[in-house]
């Protein structure tokens, strides 16, 4: 009979173990599917050429010969360089696609992967503006310089001609979390109380998803070059916290579809000046460093 019950105490000693070592502290499981993974830029080869990549650029206007001629509006005209040494653009009326190798200080474009035939309905002074846009980009290696600041660079070759260039999308647009740190309302700014608790992560798919300040939230996104269209967003999760962060989170789900201005410069703003004065918008910052361990 003791053999009995010291075999049960050591099963059930055994039993609650296995069951503390398995199971996650009381709201830890929840934090840890909460937070978002920080983003962390892959590994470039630094300098302004390093500042190129993974960002899309608008091309404002270029100089060929010592002429200048202005770019398409609307950033008709954009370049992106991938960290896989690709790159991708549109010269006003073509679209194309090319190899590229990026240093700290040049650029060298290899062999178009795509030879699209301009469109003939492109206008004639988009057309004028590609020709010396491919004259740019096939004459040879381009020195990267940076023009005002970081998010303005100058491309130039050899002859040099160059391409003044001017940040349309950040660096980890697409995929990092970017914590929303106030609304733009009119000429005054509203924090957000919820701190890094509110955050978007924008998909290259379309998709939105987040969190609110207390609940996740998912919604849809429209790039198209210098605009955003944000459309409405729901709730993914039935949480309750503070008056203050559920009326916040209320409003940011209550906002009508709206098409932005995307600008860039210390972190992203996305503004609305169709009301004048009374223009509405966003400010995120990119959350960024060492991912957190599972369960922390």
């Amino acid at each position: 009979m003791y053999r009995t019950g010291a075999l049960l105490v050591a099963l059930l000693v055994a039993l609650l173990t296995v069951t503390a070592c398995g199971s996650p502290r009381a709201g830890s499981g929840r934090k840890a599917l909460d937070r978002p993974t920080p983003w962390t830029a892959p590994k470039g080869p630094g300098g302004y050429g390093g500042l190129l990549l993974g960002a899309r650029w608008r091309v404002d206007w270029a100089t060929v010969d010592g002429r200048n001629i202005d770019a398409p509006p609307n950033a008709g005209a954009w370049v992106e360089f991938g960290y896989d040494n690709t790159l991708v653009g549109d010269y006003g009326c073509t679209p194309f696609k090319a190899s590229a190798t990026v240093t700290a200080t040049t650029l060298t474009v290899g062999a178009q992967a795509s030879r699209a035939v301009p469109d003939e309905a492109c206008p004639a002074k988009e057309r004028a503006f590609e020709r010396r846009m491919r004259k740019i980009f096939t004459g040879g290696p381009l020195a990267v310089a940076e023009r005002v600041d970081d998010v303005s660079m100058t491309l130039k070759n050899q002859r040099g001609d160059y391409a003044a260039l001017q940040m349309l999308w950040p660096q980890g647009l697409f995929g990092a979390p970017w914590q929303l740190q106030y609304l733009i309302v009119a000429d005054a700014t509203v924090a957000m109380t919820a701190g890094k608790e509110v955050y978007f992560v924008f998909h290259r798919d379309g998709t939105v998803t987040g969190k609110g300040g207390c609940n996740g939230i998912k919604g849809r996104a429209a790039f198209a070059g210098e605009h955003v269209t944000l459309y409405s967003l729901t709730r993914t999760t039935h949480r309750t916290c503070s008056r203050k962060i559920m009326s916040e989170e209320d409003n940011l789900l209550n906002q009508d579809p709206r098409t932005f201005t995307v600008m860039t410069g210390s972190g992203i703003k996305f503004v609305d000046e169709t009301d004048g004065l009374n223009y509405f918008g966003y400010h995120f910052i990119r959350l960024t460093g060492t991912p957190p361990r599972p369960g922390a």
